[in-house]
């Protein structure tokens, strides 16, 4: 392994611990803005822009260890995913400044839609990342699959009917469930990897 290919490796694991530790603020914050809205919505959005923020690095990490994915796939995959990840969490910013006003009770539309959209690719990406990643992940790629599906189903739930369909509800909660559980577990075999490849 190239000492580039570690610090990527390192950074990754670091950013994974992140992904984990804001997908948990999220998943209660989420249950108590039932309860009180404010301030658990603000904490909630700013947990999910921290949670997807941080796959960038997570992203760079899957790439450069290598997959069954040829190569040009492999980089139309990673742009695309940091594209999504960047759209989302620009418009996550401007939902949370008053830049741009989201009807959480309808169906995705307009600045919402993208937003949702680009969850979608998230979601797929985690999941064909798992999928198809090479030897250097273990069983951990399950969980990972497990994940990036429960976010499809999240924003398919939002794109049909906002909030409040079946489909947000399960797929939000095991979104936030299963992607922090992935997340951490992602944080201690990059450490790990790391780790081998110092000795």
């Amino acid at each position: 392994m190239s000492s580039r290919t570690q610090r990527i490796v390192i950074s990754a694991s670091i950013a994974a611990y992140g992904v984990a530790a804001a997908g948990l603020v999220g998943l209660l914050s989420a249950g108590l803005s039932f309860t009180a809205d404010q301030p658990w919505r603000t904490l909630n959005d700013s947990a999910l822009l921290l949670m997807t923020a941080a796959l960038a690095p997570l992203m760079l990490a899957f790439y450069e260890l290598g997959g069954r994915t040829p190569l040009r796939l492999a980089q139309a995959a990673q742009t695309l995913g940091w594209a999504s990840v960047l759209t989302f969490c620009v418009i996550q910013v401007l939902q949370m400044t008053g830049g741009v006003v989201i009807d959480w009770n309808t169906a995705a539309r307009g600045a919402f839609a993208v937003a949702t959209w680009a969850l979608v690719y998230v979601g797929l990406w985690i999941a064909g990342a798992n999928l198809l990643a090479g030897p250097w992940l273990n069983l951990v790629r399950w969980l990972g699959v497990a994940a990036g599906v429960a976010g499809v189903f999240y924003a398919a739930g939002l794109l049909l009917g906002g909030v409040d369909t079946g489909w947000t509800t399960l797929g939000g909660i095991s979104y936030l469930t299963l992607v922090p559980a992935w997340a951490f577990l992602m944080g201690r075999e990059l450490g790990r990897i790391s780790a081998s490849e110092a000795a």
